[in-house]
């Protein structure tokens, strides 16, 4: 199966349209007094709060795609389970079950549901996402985690792909792709390390691949 850049480069177009959206809580209030937040393993910082919609947003995905797969499972699924578990476990383990994915006593009904069937029948969709009133601590703490754990499960191979050798940050960097052409190239790198070519995954791999870039992808490649 063959990845279709022209799907990806749609879902990127419509998450750029998203607005940064910061959450509010204790978390919030101590970055702007000390500047970094620390709960166990995570870590926030100024740079992350204009970030509350895209954080916000993964956790929302995640957890669609948990539910819809504990009935719908799939052999390519492996590392987005042990994903989702490993940041279930922490986060139950402060908040028991108001944690993510569970979210009891939250207002779950303001989080969008549909995304993992729209995928899964080849009509992904991300605009729901963009919705602000998705952005709460709750939302946002665990869709950092999700990203950061994501990321290191891809592993060394991630890396070599993306900044190795005719890798997209190679690339970027002589001008031989265009920045709007970016997040596509990624996801696509995403997509094969991690997943598959299957449109399931479409939304999930932009959303990585759009944080590893406003995160820092030069960070990324040179750390």
């Amino acid at each position: 199966m063959e990845i279709n850049r022209k799907v990806l480069q749609s879902l990127a177009d419509e998450v750029d349209k998203f607005p940064q959206t910061m959450w509010s809580g204790m978390s919030t209030r101590e970055i702007m007094q000390t500047g970094s937040y620390q709960e166990g393993k995570l870590v926030l910082g100024k740079e992350d709060l204009p970030l509350g919609q895209l954080y916000a947003g993964l956790a929302a995905l995640a957890r669609d795609m948990h539910i819809y797969l504990t009935e719908h499972p799939r052999e390519d699924a492996g590392t987005f389970e042990n994903v989702v578990s490993e940041v279930r476990a922490e986060d139950s383990g402060r908040y028991g079950t108001g944690a993510f994915p569970q979210y009891d006593g939250q207002p779950i009904s303001l989080l969008p549901s549909g995304l993992a069937l729209a995928a899964d029948s080849d009509k992904p969709v991300v605009s729901t996402l963009g919705d602000p009133r998705i952005v709460h601590e709750w939302t946002s703490k665990p869709g950092k985690k999700l990203f950061e754990r994501f990321i290191q499960k891809f592993g060394r191979k991630l890396r070599e792909t993306i900044c190795g050798k005719d890798g997209p940050y190679e690339q970027i960097n002589k001008g031989l792709i265009g920045q709007a052409a970016l997040p596509t190239t990624i996801a696509g790198s995403i997509l094969t390390v991690g997943f598959s070519a299957a449109t399931f995954w479409y939304p999930l791999a932009m959303y990585l691949a759009i944080l590893l870039i406003k995160t820092g992808l030069k960070t990324f490649c040179e750390r």
